[in-house]
């Protein structure tokens, strides 16, 4: 089973909603849903893109990721 079919309604809805939208970006984001069966082989850009159109806050774990990196004193 891919992700696409592990979306519950309320999110797919949305993801319709913004492929309507964004036509091109929106199709790219349903090709890795469908290609994808775990989440965590989302790419960090498909993460943002995934976010970007269920309209669901990212910015939090995107930071601590590159918190990971940066050197600390």
């Amino acid at each position: 089973m891919n992700l696409l079919e592990k979306m519950n309604a309320d999110e797919f809805k949305k993801l319709l909603e913004y492929k309507e939208k964004y036509p091109a970006l929106g199709e790219d984001l349903i090709q890795e849903l469908t290609v994808k069966s775990f989440p965590i082989q989302l790419t960090l850009g498909d993460c943002v893109m995934l976010s970007t159109a269920l309209d669901a806050p990212w910015g939090g774990s995107i930071h601590d990721i590159f918190q990971t990196f940066k050197s600390k004193p």
